[in-house]
């Protein structure tokens, strides 16, 4: 299981049963480093997408955080529903529960850790600019 959390303005660890897996630096994206790769989160219009170190697109979110969102990559796509607040389920082509997804953790079993970081990071990322954007407008 992944966990989140935000350490400083635009600084986000991610951890995986306790220990540092990666961070990632950046307010609306950024980069990270997993085992060994290079990745890069960038926001376009109300989407997402995972860059690979030479900038093609490995994946990218569709509706992020809305009431049923999609990762799509590699022609696979990763669907989601939203079930309270701040909590997603990962479902199966059948609508069947496979994976869990919360404001601060991923439980996405199955999934490449590039794309789990991800789906983690934009969920997180996209909660921070409603936030923001929410205190600005009040």
């Amino acid at each position: 299981m992944l966990q989140i959390a935000k350490s400083g303005l635009t600084k986000y660890e991610i951890t995986s049963d306790g220990r540092l897996l990666t961070v990632i630096e950046g307010r609306s994206g950024g980069e990270f480093r997993l085992d060994g790769a290079s990745y890069r989160i960038r926001r376009r219009l109300r989407s997402y997408q995972l860059l690979a170190a030479d900038g093609s697109v490995l994946a990218s979110t569709h509706r992020p955080g809305t009431r049923t969102w999609s990762v799509e990559s590699g022609g696979a796509e990763l669907r989601f529903r939203r079930t309270g607040r701040r909590d997603h389920v990962q479902l199966d082509e059948a609508g069947n529960t496979v994976g869990t997804l919360t404001a601060g953790t991923a439980d996405l079993s199955g999934v490449k850790p590039e794309l789990q970081v991800f789906v983690l990071a934009a969920l997180a990322m996209r909660s921070r600019r409603r936030r923001v954007v929410v205190v600005a407008g009040s």
